[in-house]
């Protein structure tokens, strides 16, 4: 059990997430956000593995998995599309009679 490492990682992955989440999503390319997305997810599963006891390899097989894929789905559910606007006047400030 590495508690110290494990919260570490879990810190380190939860301000990646919150980065690609709310600055990254719109302004990098697409494909990258979504791969920073998914090593952030990945990431805070074994952080969180690492502080459990006794985790077994199904057990970093599955959550880590689990959360590379989730983790850019969840993004792009809660947040919106990735990658910069294709149309600027896709923009509420730009609509009619705004």
């Amino acid at each position: 059990m590495h508690t110290g490492v494990g919260v570490g990682l879990v810190v380190a992955a939860a301000a990646v997430l919150l980065l690609v989440a709310f600055v990254l999503r719109r302004r990098a390319p697409a494909a990258a956000s979504v791969v920073l997305a998914a090593a952030g997810g990945g990431a805070l599963a074994a952080g969180e593995l690492l502080v459990q006891h006794g985790a077994s390899p199904a057990d970093w097989a599955v959550a880590v998995g689990a959360l590379a894929l989730l983790s850019p789905l969840h993004i792009r559910v809660v947040m919106g599309p990735f990658g910069p606007l294709k149309e600027a006047g896709l923009l509420a400030e730009d609509a009619p009679g705004a």
